[in-house]
């Protein structure tokens, strides 16, 4: 269920990222890093200014994380059309530094430790297995995205433009879509699941700048299982993805042996 938990929250992460790829032909290196930035926002919010949690929730998912979304496209994104795609890489590359940058000089020395949701709630039981509610509204989430996202992306009309727009911007604006709009509602979408992404994912370990923006950058591998296209197969990946993270430290530790097998393969030196 551990692994559930870390795999769900890795498929909101991935879910952005495969909205932003596939309504604009750009591979988003900087999406962990705006899930980072709203870690941090959001344990200011409610740790140090007192808000309301389910304020803050909302305040940083639905208008802070698709507002760094939405200023990006418009100001960045837009002016690398027909660019090369190193160029879109190291644009987004430096998006990401920045952002973490950015981050360690606000809340540098600070002590960061982001409590989940409902931490005095009694356990969740299910099979014998006692879950947090936080673990619980993190499963949930990733359902409820993944249904919602599969729906407006293949079963409405802008969701259909959106995706047409990646494909040909000029036909697409023959048919009475506008590219620049559709594009930057994309942004908009992908920052905003990446911002949910990092206020499920903060509770999961001491918030740092760093940290946060590679531990969502795991997700990266579940869109990739995903061809960066097919949401049913991102969260596929990001199931085998948190199996894979799980299972490493349990084959290290009780796979002695390999270690003791390689230092037998080191290289003796002939005797003359």
């Amino acid at each position: 269920y551990t692994t559930l938990f870390r795999s769900s929250a890795y498929a909101i992460a991935a879910s952005g990222l495969v909205v932003t790829y596939t309504t604009s032909g750009i591979f988003n290196f900087a999406h962990g890093a705006i899930g980072m930035l709203s870690s941090f926002l959001y344990w200011q919010l409610t740790v140090q200014n007192g808000w309301p949690v389910w304020i803050a929730v909302i305040f940083v998912v639905v208008v802070f994380g698709p507002a760094v979304g939405a200023l990006i496209e418009w100001g960045i994104v837009r002016g690398l059309r027909g660019s090369s795609l190193a160029t879109r890489i190291v644009v987004t590359i430096a998006l990401m530094v920045f952002a973490m940058g950015l981050a360690t000089n606000i809340w540098e020395g600070q002590s960061a430790s982001l409590p989940g949701f409902f931490p005095n709630a009694d356990p969740v039981r299910f099979l014998d297995v006692a879950l947090s509610v936080h673990q619980v509204i993190v499963i949930f989430s990733a359902l409820a995205v993944a249904l919602c996202l599969r729906f407006f992306l293949f079963g409405t009309r802008i969701g259909t433009a959106m995706r047409a727009v990646v494909d040909s911007p000029a036909t697409a604006s023959l048919n009475g879509i506008r590219p620049d709009v559709v594009s930057q509602l994309s942004w908009a979408i992908g920052a905003g699941l990446a911002a949910l992404a990092g206020v499920l994912i903060g509770p999961m370990l001491q918030l740092e700048a760093f940290a946060l923006t590679f531990l969502v950058i795991n997700a990266y591998a579940a869109a990739v299982v995903g061809r960066l296209k097919s949401l049913p197969m991102t969260f596929v990946g990001a199931v085998g993805l948190g199996l894979f993270i799980n299972l490493v430290p349990y084959v290290v530790e009780h796979i002695g042996f390999l270690s003791s097998a390689l230092e037998g393969w080191r290289y003796q030196p002939a005797l003359p």
